[in-house]
């Protein structure tokens, strides 16, 4: 048996797992949950993985100068190799390029592939040179290869936001600040902020009440008092998206789109004990992530329940505030989720279409005088303005609210609100609160 480096071995093989289709994250934990790495080489591999993902047109177009064949036409293994030894070699300088290059072999190797362990000598040394430098045939093709976004997304953003457009593709390379919000069911943010400091973990107070940055956390999940209940994980945006609901205690609350369970929590607490929160999904499978946020931060005025929220729902009837937090094409959150980076838009007439027929459902179950938020985590004006635009054109009888934010949307637009990905610490988001009139 060859030996070689098992994290590497493991970042290659997750890579070509991803490449026959899934999400990123779902299948790095498939493959984490089945190893016996150490932290530090989970780390590792971890890092390989996303970040050869993340560069993926960049190492791609680097890889191509040095290849006689597309690198899809290579075995899938030899390409998750070349891949992720580009991506050591050039974007990781704690690797040496001789160990590199030589565990790439070793995992040609492993894998198998023995007779091609000289292509990837040779091609590793030549792409991974300093003096490597790009031709571009127009603007277009330099912002696609430079930040390893699809020609298509490059587009849409661009023509967009033109005057945004480089520095939200930069800064899709920062990973946001980590944010929570205090349970204020269980304690406030001085003490969080106090006892985290205790626990050598650092909080400061965030833009917003009862928001914090936390640095230094580690494994956030194993955190002693994230698991007491007395903080979960949340952006700054999605925050703001519950704060745009402007919840009065007493009130019937649904929240229509909520797994994993942050907006639904964040509800309950601002309730503060009273009222009632209705939180669905389509998945029953995803159910149950709602159900254990409730159960951690200690909420007892919560239903959790499967429903499709393109459809009328006799529970929902009479809601008070409705958050819709629609499925989204995720365009503000490259810099969270690399594989977003290349998503196709074929479906998004059909996103579209669901996004419309969610609101207008909730819609038709809000009271009068009620307050809708219909809110993505995309910046394509397709799913934002131009749905609410189209739902207010059918819907005379609701009107645009104007919301008191303390942090001020990139973009406000007729009263809707575009916050654009331009620093770690908030994700592009969009807000819309429509009111019911009669």
């Amino acid at each position: 048996m060859i030996k070689c480096d098992n994290a590497r071995l493991l970042a290659v093989k997750a890579l070509c797992r991803f490449d026959k289709g899934g999400y990123a994250n779902l299948v790095l934990t498939s493959m984490m949950e089945d190893t016996k790495l150490s932290v530090r080489d989970k780390a590792f591999a971890t890092r390989i993985f996303y970040g050869t993902i993340e560069r993926r047109i960049t190492i791609d177009t680097r890889l191509t100068r040095f290849l006689t064949r597309p690198i899809s036409a290579l075995p899938p293994e030899i390409a998750a190799i070349l891949r992720s030894g580009v991506y050591q070699i050039v974007y990781m300088d704690s690797v040496p390029v001789s160990a590199a290059v030589n565990e790439a072999v070793t995992l040609a190797k492993a894998l198998g592939k023995t007779g091609l362990g000289g292509l990837v000598n040779a091609v590793l040394r030549k792409a991974g040179a300093e003096d490597f430098e790009f031709k571009f045939k127009n603007e277009a093709e330099r912002l696609s290869v430079e930040y390893s976004i699809s020609p298509e997304i490059v587009k849409l953003i661009s023509g967009a936001y033109p005057k945004y457009a480089e520095e939200i593709f930069a800064q899709s390379f920062t990973l946001p600040r980590l944010t929570a919000r205090v349970n204020t069911l269980k304690t406030t943010t001085d003490k969080l902020i106090e006892l985290l400091a205790d626990d050598d973990v650092t909080a400061v107070q965030g833009p917003i009440e009862n928001s914090v940055f936390i640095d230094n956390a580690g494994d956030i999940a194993a955190n002693k008092y994230f698991k007491e209940g007395l903080f979960h994980i949340q952006g700054i945006a999605s925050q703001l998206a519950v704060m745009a609901l402007d919840i009065k205690e007493g009130e019937r609350v649904a929240d229509v789109c909520a797994a994993p369970g942050g907006k639904t929590v964040t509800i309950a607490q601002e309730l503060a004990g009273t009222g009632s929160v209705t939180a669905c999904d389509i998945h029953q499978s995803r159910l149950s992530l709602i159900k254990g946020a409730v159960k951690r931060i200690g909420a007892d005025n919560v239903t959790v329940m499967q429903n499709d929220a393109r459809k009328l729902c006799v529970e929902l009837e009479g809601a008070d505030k409705i958050l819709c937090d629609v499925p989204c094409t995720g365009f503000g959150t490259l810099a969270k989720k690399p594989d977003i980076r290349y998503k196709k838009l074929d479906d998004i007439k059909e996103l579209i279409k669901t996004q419309k027929s969610i609101l207008q459902t909730a819609a038709d179950t809000i009271v009068k005088g009620g307050r809708i938020v219909y809110s993505t985590c995309t910046i394509n004006p397709a799913e934002n303005e131009f749905v609410v635009t189209s739902f207010l054109a059918k819907n005379s009888n609701f009107k645009l609210v104007e919301i008191e934010s303390a942090i001020k949307p990139t973009i406000e637009n007729d009263k809707m609100s575009t916050f654009l990905p331009l620093s770690n610490e908030i994700d592009g988001f969009f807000i819309a609160t429509l009111e019911r009139l009669c």
